[in-house]
Parts: C-alpha cells; sequence; structure tokens
C-alpha cells in the first residue's frame, strides 16, 4: 500500500494519525454535566465582538480560539486507546483505487517517556472482499519499529540517541503540523487557515479547520490541503482528511475513544517470529 512501504510514509501515516487522536484527547472523559469539563470541551461559542475580518472563514480570533483549546487537550493526554479506520485514496480523480485499513492505536506518557503503537489487522482494496493484513508500528522515544506479517520481516529505524529518547508527539511534530503541539505562529507562518462550512460536514454539529500550505511553506511539496472536523460540543474529531499534491487522500477516522485509562507497558512489545528477516538502520548523525 502506497504511504505505508517506506520511511516516509510511516512518519507520515503516523502523523496523520496523531494529528487526529491529539484532537480527541481532552475532552474523551469528560462528564454529562459540561460545566464541568475545561473550557476547551465546551460547546464552542464565539464573541462576534472579536471578529476583524469580512469573511468569517478566516477570523483569526475563532481561529486561534480553536487551536488554543486543542493544544489544551494535548497537556492532559496520559493514555490513549481507539479504534482506528484508515482509508487512502489513490488518485481520485482518474484511478481512484481505494484500500481501508482498520485497527488499533495506542499511546501511553509515563515517568519512563512515551510510546506508541499503531496495529493493523485487516484491509480492504476497492470493492473487493476485508481480508486479514496484519502490520505494526511502534515507537518508543529512540526507535520506530514496522513489522509486516505478510512479508516476514521487521525494520527498525533509530529516531533518537539511547539515552536521550524523544516525546512521541516531539519526533511526529518536527516533521509534520501536529494541531495541539505545533506553536500557533508557526502554523500561521507555514498555512492559510480557514474554517470550513458546516454544509461541507453536512451537519451545523461539527467545527472544521482547513490548513492550506503556502507558497513558502516547508510543506508545500507534500500537502495541499489538511482538514479536520470536531464535535461541536465534546470537542473530539470525527474526521481527518488530507490531500498532497499529487491528489492521494488520507480519510482518518477514530472509533471507541478511551482517554487516560490504563495501558500496559507489555502492549508495545511485541515477539515476532525468530524467521523474520531484520534491517536495522542506526541513527545517522550527521
Amino acid at each position: 500500500m502506497k504511504g505505508l512501504n517506506d520511511m516516509k510514509g510511516i512518519l507520515e501515516t503516523c502523523a496523520l494519525i496523531f494529528l487526529a487522536a491529539s484532537s480527541c484527547a481532552g475532552a474523551a472523559t469528560c462528564k454529562t454535566d459540561k460545566s464541568s469539563c475545561p473550557p476547551h470541551a465546551q460547546r464552542f461559542t464565539h464573541d462576534a465582538s472579536r471578529t476583524t475580518h469580512h469573511d468569517p472563514r478566516t477570523d483569526p480570533n475563532k481561529i486561534d480560539d480553536i487551536l488554543t483549546r486543542l493544544q489544551a487537550q494535548t497537556s492532559q493526554l496520559k493514555s490513549y486507546q481507539a479504534e482506528i479506520h484508515y482509508l487512502f485514496i489513490q488518485d481520485p480523480e482518474s484511478l481512484d483505487s481505494r484500500t481501508l485499513r482498520k485497527g488499533t492505536l495506542y499511546y501511553k506518557k509515563d515517568e519512563s517517556g512515551s510510546k506508541l503503537r499503531v496495529s493493523f489487522n485487516t484491509l480492504k482494496q476497492d470493492d473487493g472482499d476485508e481480508e486479514k493484513y496484519i502490520e505494526h508500528f511502534i515507537f518508543d522515544g529512540v526507535w520506530l519499529t514496522k513489522i509486516d506479517f505478510q512479508l516476514e520481516k521487521v525494520d527498525f529505524y533509530q529516531q533518537a540517541p539511547e539515552d536521550q529518547p524523544i516525546d512521541v508527539f516531539e519526533f511526529i511534530s518536527h516533521r509534520f503540523p501536529l494541531l495541539g503541539f505545533t506553536k500557533i505562529p508557526h502554523l500561521r507562518n507555514q498555512f492559510h487557515l480557514t474554517l470550513i462550512p458546516p454544509k461541507e460536514a453536512k451537519s451545523n454539529d461539527f467545527i472544521g479547520l482547513r490548513l492550506s500550505p503556502k507558497k513558502d511553506s516547508i510543506y508545500k511539496d507534500d500537502y495541499a490541503t489538511i482538514s479536520f472536523w470536531v464535535d461541536n460540543e465534546s470537542f473530539l474529531t470525527v474526521k481527518l482528511a488530507a490531500k498532497s499534491t499529487e491528489g492521494d487522500i488520507s480519510d482518518i477516522q477514530l472509533l471507541d475513544i478511551k482517554a487516560n485509562k490504563k495501558i500496559e507497558n507489555a502492549v508495545f512489545k511485541l515477539e515476532t517470529p525468530n524467521h523474520f528477516s531484520q534491517n536495522r538502520a542506526p541513527l545517522n548523525r550527521k
């Protein structure tokens, strides 16, 4: 599958998934009484007196409110688990090849550091039947590991010195604009930020935000747009879609979200059969 077969594709896949996940984290454990939720999880409202632009889609005050609330959410995240549906559409204008993968995402942060695991269990190609297709992606702060059960192969990519592990979000945000972690001034320097009209989501219950790289953006060669929608009340992400400069689309949904629930460290340590081939790429210190 395009996007998951090389280092760049692995990084982009994990980043897209966490772009969606980071938007869900804070509000997932709110009580029914909205007054008990943190401000970022309460129903989104906007003070019209702050608006200075005629076009409400580019109102900087409203957009900054959304980004600020997302940043508040990520600071509360200690663990995260969700079902993931990842749809990749290659060349939708002509080829329109669709690959749907389903699996589970795990994240944990404690005194020993942070860890990420994304496990895909099934694959459905176009109109074909859904079939078993197992791949795991694990990042432990030092090594990014890809385990492919179809190819019977394990790839290890070192991303930090053994004695200087880095946070999962920090690692990904250096390579992709993670909302909630990337600073707002940086986002504004790199992207045109636009509110998505409710009719595009076919509901007034969602807030949508679209990022379009500027001409001199460091992301201009990779992405045409990155769009996401959050529920207006819970502030949970309901959809994320990224369109590449080649026209391909990555569409991600996160379901059955469990935030700040106990996850054992064993979840991030997978044993592989002895006959699997191994490729190890140490850190390039240049």
